[in-house]
């Protein structure tokens, strides 16, 4: 039975109203440049992303705000970004393109653009490098991992009699280098023919180990066909992708909005919710072992619709969802925990296209922020007053690129006396136009101990923990058979600016310094694929230069280990 959600009315200081609904308190705050600011065109996104490594997420709101958390409810408006407004739909896709340990975006919009990021919120437009992007005008763009290799590949979807220019059909790019020199990949429908692709996505949808490609296609007005892909990556060996046509969901005409592969009734596979305009229904397929059922839901009852944004939003261990949609309220449906869904519950906010959710005030339930027309935007704080468990896992990936796109996590835990497995999937586009927290959320009700947590990256690596305590923020190297506590990068001295490494690129030897002069456990430095080359045992505060002479040209990891904590530094080996 649900008991946390209220409805009630809180004045405090001068120039913050809170208004709960739902357990979510609408934050309205003059001095909060993200409640305050309206921005042009329609059908925008937005994204949760830690783009300054400082261990509490951010906010990027399409087409060009970037809003920096500081903490205890501060955020920071940044300015001079080299993003391009935009008049029309848009949103972004934000992973490590570079592989060296921070996020990159790119923007749909028009033109659509590829940012890379120095860490300290400078961006540099790339766009220029990328084959066939100049001036191309998206509706949409995922990242993805198309080959589970450690570069992240991407896609920008153009949507045919909705753009000023073209039209054209979409851009999808394989990358392969930590320069970000993509090959535009044809020979696709979505390639090579002009139709009104909207918003697209990766997701692993039968749990194969690659991620297969859904291009959500809606015309607007009426029914047509999205275009949805399996990647035969691992059947076959080659970078490859196959146009479905049998699976019941891309058999039959949709508008589609947003897909989204989750696991709503805990049998280990995963089930399809696909919000679509008004040419069609939204419909939810419930997955019986790679057979697809159509459901009806309450938020399957109704159009145009634009969002299905998923999260435990109660933390009692099932998923629950949010529907967006033109000129009507948010509204929000809680799964019962049987199969069924509760009657919505709707959020003061109307007009909104994108909701991203994450957890910005690192306690444990995810926040929201909703993005809309005009200034139809809203952060929502998550205050529900239930005792419910959860845990959080910020995944790092080695072979499998920083980022860690297309891991997935298992988790098992007993919830009023259910021994049930959880899913999780790390996606960088999540919800139409936007991106959820990158760190994967799992409610656990009453579980006060989580009985199993598998953790599967794109590379194939798995590691398989028991026994883990609740409650807590962990983190995760693709590789380690252990966990690390994100509480350990909170101390006033943050291990991920104590280190210090010159030259960079070297040739012969580097200096690693620490702010702190404190001692570490130990170091080691590893390639891209994960291959250890150098590793050092035993207390050392860096004193001594490192010879790396001895290791070949490319790029590199040097990781220093403290108790828990890893600190992780690029190094970049001269040939």
């Amino acid at each position: 039975m649900k008991t946390f959600f209220q409805l009630v009315l809180i004045l405090l200081a001068p120039g913050e109203l809170l208004f709960a609904q739902g357990g979510f308190t609408k934050i309205i705050d003059a001095a909060n440049p993200v409640t305050t600011f309206t921005t042009a065109g329609i059908y925008k996104g937005a994204a949760w992303v830690d783009f300054d490594n400082d261990h509490d997420i951010d906010l990027y709101a399409a087409p060009n705000r970037l809003f920096r958390n500081d903490g205890n409810g501060v955020f920071i408006q940044l300015i001079d970004l080299p993003f391009s407004p935009i008049q029309n739909p848009g949103g972004a896709s934000w992973a490590d393109l570079d592989q060296d340990g921070d996020l990159d975006c790119i923007v749909a919009q028009d033109p659509s653009g590829v940012y890379l990021n120095d860490g300290t919120g400078t961006f540099t437009d790339v766009s220029s490098q990328i084959p066939g992007l100049n001036n191309f005008p998206s509706w949409g763009c995922a990242i993805g991992n198309m080959n589970n290799d450690a570069h992240p590949d991407f896609i920008f979807a153009h949507a045919a009699g909705f753009h000023t220019t073209g039209p054209f059909p979409s851009k999808l790019y394989l990358n392969s280098t930590n320069t970000v020199n993509p090959v535009m990949l044809s020979g696709y429908t979505l390639t090579d023919s002009v139709k009104p692709y909207t918003v697209p996505y990766w997701s692993d949808y039968d749990l194969d180990g690659d991620m297969d490609l859904f291009v959500a296609s809606g015309p607007g007005g009426g029914p047509g066909p999205d275009f949805c892909y399996r990647n035969m990556k691992v059947e076959t060996g080659f970078d490859s992708l196959i146009l479905m046509t049998t699976e019941l969901f891309a058999s039959q005409l949709q508008d589609g909005q947003c897909y989204n592969f989750i696991d709503y009734d805990h049998d280990n596979d995963l089930d399809l919710c696909l919000t679509n305009y008004a040419g069609a229904q939204t419909r939810f397929y419930s997955n019986d072992g790679g057979i697809y059922v159509e459901k009806v839901f309450p938020f399957t009852t109704t159009n145009p619709n634009l969002t299905n944004a998923w999260g435990d939003y109660d933390n009692d261990g099932d998923l629950d969802v949010l529907i967006s949609a033109d000129n009507v309220p948010v509204k929000l449906y809680l799964n019962n925990g049987n199969t069924t869904f509760a009657n919505a519950i709707q959020l003061s906010v109307t007009g909104t296209c994108g909701i991203a959710n994450g957890d910005y005030d690192n306690d444990g339930d995810l926040d929201l922020f909703i993005h809309g027309n005009g200034a139809a935007r809203a952060l929502f704080r998550n205050d529900n007053i239930n005792t419910n468990n959860w845990v959080m896992l910020k995944c790092e990936g080695i072979a499998s690129g920083t980022s860690a796109i297309g891991t997935i996590v298992r988790l098992k835990a007993t919830i009023n006396g259910n021994s049930y497995w959880q899913i999780r999937e790390l996606s960088a586009q999540n919800s139409f136009q936007s991106q959820h927290d990158m760190r994967l959320h799992f409610g656990l009700g009453d579980a006060t101990i989580i009985d199993s947590l598998e953790i599967r990256y794109p590379s194939g690596a798995t590691t398989l923990i028991a026994g883990i305590a609740v409650n807590t923020i962990y983190c995760h190297s693709e590789g380690s058979p252990t966990l690390c506590l994100m509480s350990d990068l909170f101390e006033s001295t943050d291990p991920l600016n104590d280190l210090n490494l010159y030259p960079n690129p070297a040739d012969s030897f580097v200096k690693i310094e620490t702010v702190s002069n404190k001692y570490y456990d130990s170091w080691e430095v590893v390639d891209i694929n994960g291959k250890v080359w150098m590793q050092h045992f035993g207390k050392t505060n860096f004193a001594a230069p490192i010879n790396v002479s001895i290791i070949p040209g490319g790029t590199y990891l040097v990781r220093a280990f403290a108790g828990n904590k890893v600190t992780t530094l690029k190094l970049v080996k001269n040939r």
